[in-house]
């Protein structure tokens, strides 16, 4: 697929400060409307408070024989809402003035306070290495909103775009123009004199720029509206979606691990059962046991499916490219930390006690270069082979970057040749 077919049209608005004469933008976002409303319900709520205040003193004054005058009461109620209604303007600007902007060569977070400070975080997307979506809580899943963290490869760190609309559309929509950065950049001109260099010396045709394959990977969502589309919405609600790869492999945590933290409710479920049993037989039999016994029933159940899902949402993705570390708890976070293959140092096992070796299951740490830190798959079954796994992935990872240095020195050496050939042509 096309990086154009990805990333679409530029927008038409206003221009940012900064913004290039050529440049072009695709995103131009405030934080999600939902964070206006965090922002001002407090406030909102100060100035309801203070209006009681004012108005209880104003019929205070005026039942003990003291009516204020006009121009009392008008300076009564400005001081009392001064403050609130000062502190929701200052909110809405402060919410107004935080911008985040994609363009086709960088992304860009403006962060301004009202006549205090100006502070701008921006990356070339040349340097951006992942970019990675965080959605916590209840809200933020069922509104989706949330956060993209864009982690470069200089001292910046990163960009946070914080609390937009639909994260991961605009995960897709920055991968997509990195996609696209890096094809221009290494796209050859109009005019090849490779071309005639490779035929003479039987080499094949230079390869085409194609989009990037974590551009490949993501595709805009749909366009439709959210209801509908209900059974994808409630879907990722519930569960992970761990497709990242054709070539991938997913790893749980092992099945003792489930039977673990089942291990409560069902103790809860003896307990209560047994409560039931007894009364029904050492009692005078009602049937509110039975409407009770059901409830508690009811309510373990759903213990079970939580507990259930929350196990079978936590994975450990590994691919060609990259490892992805997935926790997610249904309806209230998925937090998912990621790194490419190159940056993995270190790969161990641990099998800490007998049951560990009994089951064939245990912790795989995988230790990286840079500020990600640790990444730890915890209680994978067979963690052996895991290690083998990852071992050779990053083989297979280097070799392919060793071709790709190799084909790198010979595209260079190709272009000296064609400019020899274009000066004795000439």
């Amino acid at each position: 697929m096309a990086a154009e077919a990805l990333v679409g049209q530029p927008i038409e608005g206003p221009r940012f400060p900064g913004q290039l004469p050529d440049e072009e933008v695709y995103l131009f976002e405030r934080r999600y409307w939902f964070v206006l409303l965090q922002w001002v319900w407090a406030p909102v709520v100060l100035t309801l408070l203070l209006s009681l205040i004012a108005f209880v003193l104003t019929r205070l004054a005026e039942s003990i024989g003291y009516p204020l005058l006009a121009g009392m009461r008008a300076l009564l109620w400005i001081l009392f809402l001064s403050p609130g209604c000062g502190w929701v303007i200052w909110r809405i600007l402060d919410w107004s003035n935080d911008r985040f902007i994609v363009t086709d060569r960088r992304v860009v977070h403006i962060d301004e306070i009202p006549l205090i400070r100006l502070r701008r975080d921006e990356a070339p997307l040349e340097m951006i290495q992942d970019v990675t979506v965080h959605m916590r809580g209840l809200w933020q899943n069922l509104l989706y909103f949330g956060d993209v963290v864009n982690q470069t490869a200089g001292t910046l760190g990163t960009v946070r775009f914080i609390g937009i609309r639909k994260p991961r559309k605009a995960q897709a929509l920055i991968q997509a123009l990195i996609g696209g950065a890096r094809r221009r950049e290494a796209a050859p001109p109009e005019e090849d004199p490779q071309r005639e260099i490779r035929e003479v010396l039987g080499l094949p045709p230079r390869k085409e720029i194609t989009v990037s394959p974590e551009a490949e990977q993501l595709r805009w969502e749909s366009e439709r509206l959210r209801r509908e589309q209900l059974g994808l919405v409630l879907r990722r609600l519930f569960l992970a979606e761990p497709r990242f790869d054709e070539n991938q492999m997913v790893w749980r945590k092992h099945w003792w691990v489930l039977l673990t933290v089942l291990l409560q409710p069902a103790l809860v479920f003896l307990v209560i059962a047994s409560i039931w049993l007894a009364s029904a037989t050492l009692l005078v039999y009602s049937p509110w046991l039975d409407v009770l016994f059901g409830l508690a029933l009811a309510g373990i159940s759903i213990w079970v499916v939580w507990r259930a899902l929350d196990w079978w949402n936590d994975l450990y993705v590994l691919t060609d490219e990259r490892v992805v570390d997935i926790e997610k708890v249904p309806l209230l976070a998925e937090e998912r930390r990621e790194t490419r293959l190159d940056r993995i140092q270190d790969v161990r096992y641990d099998q800490p006690s007998l049951i560990y070796r009994l089951l064939n299951f245990g912790h795989v740490w995988l230790e990286t270069a840079g500020e990600i830190g640790r990444f730890t798959f915890d209680y994978v079954p067979h963690p052996q082979e895991v290690q083998a796994e990852i071992f050779r992935r990053l083989t297979a990872f280097r070799q392919r970057a060793e071709q790709r240095q190799r084909e790198a020195s010979q595209e260079a050496l190709l272009e000296l040749l064609g400019r020899y050939h274009q000066r004795t042509r000439g």
